[in-house]
């Protein structure tokens, strides 16, 4: 069904050229309210048209003057001198016609009521804008068999309305937002000029989407495959293909169980995991410190702990032991009472499995830097887990709070920081989590 919204002023002739070529199923007039109501103009006994031009002959009503039927048609009444209501009526309509071909016809009525019409006829793709044009041989109105019906090219509008979304969505780091604005645009077509633009921030936004959603792998390749295409001139892009490899690779070794290590298996990205930096974990703090900006502590403090229990993965995995299978010689580098501890928490098929307390203790048994640490600072460490415990991602009904999360982010950074001065390793490296970025919030794909 071929739909027709128009607004109605004091010229009746761009309406009934409007009309009657576009021949439509049902029609909403859109008229001002008040005393002097523009609705006499479709429904008004008598030669109501034409009235105040000296010009022309008076006519009867538009729908008398087209032969269109008025059981096909309904009246809205708003305040002439108010876009946002007509704004707001024109949306309505619009949004109830979604699977029927939809015309706003914006040429008459008065400014106001012409601004909210086309307003809202440039949010919905399968709505087209009508202007009726011609040459103005006074400065009122467009008059007579000279006018002709012209569709606006709405996408204009909407491109740049993307474009502006694209902007706030990258500034909240929401990648998948931001690539389904870049969707958006391409679909409207005559986007030529900005061709490279949407080309480019397709690639990044996946990239960083996936990255975000810990596929490293596959960010690895969206980027890789940017860097192969563009070859940008900064090097904030490759900077990050780069460190996207690095922790795709140092994943994939944490990954190995200690009887099944075998270096060469691992990505070309990384050539010695046991001299890297914790990358992961700076990375899941990062991606905690972004859900937090989103008001999501709950999900913030489940990170944060996993990034806890990571960086004593880690750490032992540095030192050749695997949490999820401790072996009898890492126990017996151990002092008897601890030695017996953990031998309580073999499985029934006898494998040993530790989780992130017992982790650091074993650090700290094998006489780890990163254990000494943990000797000082378990306390503090303890206290603010107990939160993330009683939270609902983990065994309890508490919602985390705002302080909560800040508190929990204070303590293991500042833990993580002490263990980079106490690691001889971590000391000497360049790369340490007070320094390591966080994903882009802004357009860094263009050169």
């Amino acid at each position: 069904m071929k739909i027709l919204i128009m607004t109605v002023g004091g010229s009746d002739e761009p309406m009934v050229k409007s009309i009657n070529e576009l021949n439509p199923d049902h029609i909403f007039f859109i008229c001002s309210s008040g005393k002097n109501s523009s609705r006499i103009m479709v429904e008004g006994e008598g030669l109501v048209c034409g009235k105040n031009n000296p010009n022309v002959p008076p006519r009867p009503n538009i729908l008398v003057q087209t032969g269109f039927p008025k059981e096909k048609t309904e009246i809205v009444e708003v305040d002439p001198d108010d876009p946002y209501a007509v704004y707001e009526v024109a949306k309505g309509m619009i949004s109830e016609h979604q699977d029927h071909v939809v015309f706003a016809d914006y040429t008459p009525g008065t400014k106001s009521m012409s601004a909210g019409l086309f307003l809202a006829a440039s949010e919905f793709e399968y709505c087209t804008p009508i202007l009726v044009k011609g040459p103005r041989l006074d400065l009122v109105k467009v008059t007579g068999d000279r006018s002709r019906v012209s569709r606006i090219n709405r996408n204009v509008a909407l491109a740049s309305r993307y474009k502006d979304a694209f902007h706030i969505l990258l500034g909240e780091q929401d990648y998948a937002g931001a690539r389904n604005m870049i969707d958006a645009i391409s679909r409207l077509g005559e986007v030529e000029k900005d061709r490279d633009f949407l080309d480019r921030a397709t690639l990044a936004t996946l990239a960083f989407d996936l990255w975000d959603r810990f596929q490293f792998e596959r960010a690895y390749a969206e980027l890789e495959t940017f860097c192969k295409q563009y070859s940008p001139a900064n090097k904030t892009m490759i900077d990050y293909k780069v460190t996207a490899g690095q922790i795709w690779g140092i994943v994939e070794w944490l990954k190995m169980s200690e009887e099944k290590n075998d270096d060469s298996k691992l990505p070309y990205t990384v050539k010695d995991p046991k001299k890297a930096v914790p990358l992961p974990v700076y990375d899941l703090i990062r991606n905690a410190e972004r859900r937090a900006r989103m008001e999501q502590y709950d999900d913030a403090v489940a990170r944060l702990y996993r990034a806890t229990e990571l960086f004593a993965q880690f750490s032992l995995r540095r030192l050749g032991i695997s949490t999820s299978n401790i072996t009898e010689e890492t126990l017996a580098q151990l002092p008897e009472e601890q030695r017996q501890r953990l031998e309580l928490k073999r499985d029934a098929e006898g494998r040993l499995a530790i989780g992130l307390f017992e982790s650091y203790e074993l650090l700290g048994g094998l006489n780890s830097a990163i254990g000494q640490v943990w000797e000082t600072h378990k306390a503090k460490v303890k206290d603010v887990i107990r939160h993330r415990n009683m939270s609902w991602l983990a065994h309890g009904f508490e919602p985390v709070t705002r302080p909560d999360y800040e508190r929990f982010n204070a303590v293991l950074t500042a833990f993580i920081a002490l263990c980079e001065e106490a690691d001889p390793d971590y000391r000497k490296s360049k790369t340490k989590l007070g320094n390591y970025p966080d994903l882009p919030n802004a357009v860094c794909f263009m050169d």
